[in-house]
């Protein structure tokens, strides 16, 4: 099943991205000094100070939700240079390693050549792919990178036996704010960052589900 894609993220779309991210930092901004101020005053044994610390971690969290928002709006003006796919995609799997121990990541990474991105989308847009992955994959059971080269295209695949993307999602996956997940890691922004990277580039996102496996496909133009 394909993925819903965007060629270039709208204008208006982007404006509004632009500036919820800017506003909401001001805000955010003033949470998080308040509450290390009141950390400060506050006994580190105390009911309170936990509180405290909480509300400064969900400030944090929005901090960085607020950075992927920006990343959204700007994916029609993203730098391209040369990348090295295969080299990236080593560092961010080690990357993806040390963040989640318990998750074991098997890479196949053979395709040999570069595309016209930039280096930082390419990393985040694999990382994306992973954390999801690692999100819906059951307990103990291991996720698959496969990066090749398919003619003119760079094929890169992330397998893992969760049960998939909802079919309502997928129709949507261009859309920033759609997810079927809670909580803060389900602030819709991953896939959408995603699908702006791909669409940039005229590349396809797309999802399949064969004996137990779901299999997240990317195709890139190659240089």
């Amino acid at each position: 099943m394909s993925l819903s894609t965007n060629a270039a993220t709208s204008e208006p779309l982007v404006r509004f991205a632009r500036k919820l991210s800017h506003d909401l930092n001001n805000f955010s901004t003033v949470v998080r000094t308040y509450s290390e101020l009141l950390l400060s005053d506050l006994p580190e044994d105390s009911g309170t100070h936990a509180d405290v610390a909480e509300i400064q971690r969900a400030a944090e969290n929005m901090v960085q939700y607020l950075q992927r928002v920006t990343l959204f709006a700007r994916a029609g003006s993203m730098k391209r240079t040369s990348v090295n796919v295969d080299a990236v995609a080593l560092e961010t799997a080690d990357q993806f390693r040390s963040r989640t121990p318990s998750r074991l990541l098997d890479t196949r990474v053979s395709s040999g050549t570069t595309i016209q991105a930039d280096a930082i989308w390419w990393r985040d847009v694999l990382l994306e792919l992973l954390q999801n992955a690692h999100e819906a994959a059951p307990v103990g059971t291991p996720i698959v990178l496969e990066i090749s080269r398919d003619q003119n295209e760079v094929v890169v695949s992330v397998i893992d036996q969760g049960p998939g993307f909802d079919e309502a999602i997928l129709l949507q996956a261009s859309e920033p704010l759609v997810t079927g997940k809670t909580g803060v890691r389900g602030a819709g922004i991953g896939l959408a960052l995603v699908s702006a990277f791909t669409g940039t580039l005229g590349g396809s996102l797309d999802q399949s589900r064969e004996n137990g496996r779901t299999s997240v496909t990317v195709r890139l133009p190659a240089e």
